[in-house]
């Protein structure tokens, strides 16, 4: 399927309604196959394939790490963080960022480019704390 910008935003906002019926972001097939009706009414000149449940959850697992990417890029130190820019870095030679893209092969996208969705993927995410002293 070929999603464009708007159909995403409209996946995601009709999952941050969902999202009080669905635990901590668990979301399940009947959630996606509403998803899928919801997303036909709004955009009924779609390309590529139908955006049918299974396609809908495939997008949500794409999004999910691609959000979990950028949280990684902001939280690494020696990288900044733009929205519009990715972590900017312009030299793809640059040694740090080869290192990072081995561990975090997801990330690569953000280089340059920043991710649209993060506030509201953001609000659908539950945070996570990490470390030996939480």
């Amino acid at each position: 399927a070929v999603w464009t910008k708007a159909e995403e935003t409209t996946l995601l906002e009709f999952l941050l309604q969902a999202l009080p019926s669905s635990g901590d972001g668990g979301f399940k097939a009947p959630t996606f196959n509403q998803a899928y009706a919801h997303l036909k009414i709004k955009h009924s000149h779609q390309r590529g394939a139908e955006k049918v449940g299974r396609v809908c959850k495939n997008k949500w697992t794409s999004v999910k790490k691609a959000y979990q990417s950028v949280v990684e890029i902001k939280c690494t130190s020696g990288f900044t963080w733009s929205d519009e820019h990715g972590a900017g870095i312009m030299d793809k030679k640059d040694d740090v960022w080869a290192c990072f893209i081995k561990s975090h092969p997801h990330a690569r996208p953000f280089m340059i480019k920043g991710f649209d969705h993060f506030d509201i993927m953001q609000q659908l995410m539950p945070s996570k704390l990490k470390g030996s002293h939480v």
